[in-house]
């Protein structure tokens, strides 16, 4: 079960012209660093005043995520706010400046096994709505999507679940158990951000929830490197990395130093499972042009 999918809306910064009763009315495209402000605050808002059945989950239950509004401000049930924690993701605009923004996240259950990088590819059901409980999409039964080409907070909060175990049925199906289950809020810059999509609205924060049943390791260019580690920079992700300059990052580059020998070529001409570093220079084959 190694397969792939899911989507990548590319945040673009444009100016758009629309017209109404006559008059032509200018629509800019927010900032991040101003539109990360108001999203903090919706969610923040959302979490406070909302709760989930959190007492329902042990290592068996195959449980789904029940979101309820906390009526009473003085109820003893754990608020959203009261079990999230947050994971701070840099967001670079237009201008190349750097914009952190809060994904929050609840992991109801972490899950028996291990987690996935953000470059891996998941065996995943989830539910996404938006905070007024709108449901954009579901999907009961597990498929396999590619977090690589995920939304940002999409993939950066199932990195935090871990998979779970499985057994073959007699009739040759599959059942998991003690799997991760999480809640991931978005901020719309880790979503959609001004682009709409599927009843999204332009700027929505987005909730998430989401069950790992278990993963797959990829190497999206089939080089011999496995794509999490195609991470030339060291930031924990592979994208936007390009060693040779030629605008296709390495984790799609069949030759990543460009030197018109492949990578899966370069990586370990001896067959010692040793990567190749021909002239010790501490730059292996595959990345250095020169060898």
């Amino acid at each position: 079960m190694k397969k792939k999918l899911l989507f990548l809306v590319p945040l673009l910064l444009l100016f758009l012209q629309c017209k109404k009763d006559d008059e032509t009315t200018p629509y800019v495209i927010r900032e991040y660093s101003e539109q990360v402000t108001v999203d903090h605050q919706l969610l923040e808002d959302y979490l406070r005043t909302h709760t989930y059945n959190y007492n329902d989950f042990n290592n068996q239950s195959n449980l789904d995520i029940r979101i309820d509004t906390l009526i009473n401000p003085n109820s003893s049930r754990l608020s959203l706010y009261d079990q999230a924690s947050i994971k701070t993701i840099d967001v670079t605009d237009a201008n190349g400046n750097i914009v952190k923004h809060n994904l929050y996240y609840i992991i109801a259950r972490q899950g028996a096994n291990e987690n996935p990088s953000v470059a891996d590819s998941v065996y995943v059901s989830y539910d996404g709505f938006l905070t007024d409980g709108y449901v954009f999409d579901n999907r009961k039964f597990p498929i396999w999507l590619d977090l690589a080409n995920s939304l940002e907070g999409f993939r950066e909060g199932v990195s935090e679940l871990r998979t779970g175990n499985y057994s073959e049925n007699l009739n040759g199906t599959i059942t998991y158990d003690s799997f991760g289950v999480g809640i991931f809020f978005l901020p719309s810059g880790l979503g959609y951000f001004e682009n709409t999509s599927g009843g999204i609205p332009e700027y929505s924060p987005l909730v998430f929830s989401v069950k790992l049943m278990t993963y797959a390791e990829t190497d999206h260019d089939n080089d011999g490197i496995l794509s999490i580690f195609e991470d030339i920079d060291g930031d924990g992700k592979p994208f936007r990395d390009d060693s040779d300059g030629d605008n296709l990052w390495n984790m799609y580059d069949t030759d990543d130093d460009g030197d018109g020998i492949l990578t899966i070529n370069e990586i370990d001409k001896n067959n010692d499972s040793v990567i190749d570093d021909s002239n010790n220079d501490g730059i292996p084959d595959y990345l250095d042009p020169d060898n």
